[in-house]
């Protein structure tokens, strides 16, 4: 049932991915699914009982993060030397 909720919250985060105005709101709109894939394979690990997913996610996790300090040092608003 809990599932649904996080159908719905993906949904409208790809919504946001799509319709989102700066780079900067679809790269949040990219980072919130990517943190209700995480949370739904720590679900599906706790409801089959078993490690893997777990292990999985934490990956999945460490290459989101790195992926997000990337894209911000490529979005850094450039200095103004005055």
């Amino acid at each position: 049932m809990i599932e649904y909720f996080f159908v719905a919250a993906g949904v409208i985060a790809a919504a946001r991915a799509v319709a989102g105005p700066t780079f900067a709101d679809r790269m949040i709109a990219i980072d919130s699914m990517i943190a209700i894939i995480i949370f739904v394979m720590v679900l599906k690990s706790v409801e089959y009982g078993t490690d893997i997913y777990i292990d999985i996610a934490i990956v999945f996790m460490l290459l989101s993060f790195v992926g997000t300090l990337a894209l911000a040092k490529f979005i850094k608003p450039k200095e103004v030397k005055g």
